[in-house]
């Protein structure tokens, strides 16, 4: 079985079915995308996945066990974590303090406790924040900013990231960065799904690649697969010359 498993999920607000049966699976230590069109579902897909939006029928399978009516708080203590397309963080507190935090709340419910000051210089380092540690996050640049949130998440020692635009606000540089980062956190073991507009750095760390158009799936495959579906040139990507 996969770590994760999404089956037939469908939401609905009133009459307009957002998501349509929709199936995912996201297997152990790869990084899976998930791409589409602006309104595609996607972000409402990831809320249902992550406990905030409860679906019209479907279910989510984590490790083995089912969460569909797990609360959200439940799944993180069961190895799930979320990065937020607009950035959650406590802008007033240092980039140390922002990731310490989630450790010292995960000593609260985990039975694998750690040294949050200690785990926090080591996910610093891990990101490339050792410069920036003492300064407030409103003060840093947005690409940094959503290191730290991705450091936070990292905190709580989860199986599966979903990370929601985490390259959203970076440049080039950055971007690519971040891409050798989320490899490497694949290749160490975590387990990532991931929501992106930036197609360069989609189909360079991607696995598997699942696009969606009007809440539906219309291509699963490798990234060399989708760039040349003809479903997914039409809905999304364009010619293939604009790759």
């Amino acid at each position: 079985m996969s770590l994760l498993e999404v089956e037939g999920l469908v939401i609905r607000f009133g009459g307009h079915t957002a998501v349509d049966n929709v199936d995912l699976k996201v297997e152990a230590g790869t990084i899976t995308g998930l791409i589409g069109p602006n309104g595609a579902g996607k972000t409402t897909t990831f809320n249902a996945v992550n406990g905030l939006l409860p679906p019209t029928e479907g279910r989510v399978v984590l490790d083995g066990k089912d969460i569909t009516k797990v609360p959200t708080h439940k799944r993180a203590q069961l190895g799930m974590a979320r990065t937020f397309q607009r950035l959650e963080l406590f802008t007033s507190l240092s980039v140390r303090d922002n990731i310490r935090v989630a450790g010292e709340i995960r000593n609260r419910w985990s039975k694998q406790k750690v040294k949050p000051a200690d785990e926090t210089e080591r996910i610093i380092d891990l990101l490339g924040l050792r410069e920036l540690a003492d300064r407030e996050v409103a003060e840093i640049p947005t690409g940094m900013a959503r290191r730290v949130e991705l450091g936070r998440a990292l905190m709580t020692n989860p199986k599966i990231l979903l990370l929601d635009e985490p390259a959203s606000g970076q440049d080039e540089q950055e971007t690519e960065e971040f891409g050798v980062l989320l490899r490497r956190l694949a290749q160490d073991g975590t387990t990532i799904l991931i929501v992106e507009h930036d197609m360069a750095l989609v189909m360079a760390i991607c696995d598997l690649i699942y696009v969606l158009d009007f809440g539906q799936i219309i291509a699963v495959g490798k990234p060399a697969e989708i760039q040349k579906d003809t479903r997914v040139l039409e809905a999304y990507l364009g010619s293939e010359e604009t790759l």
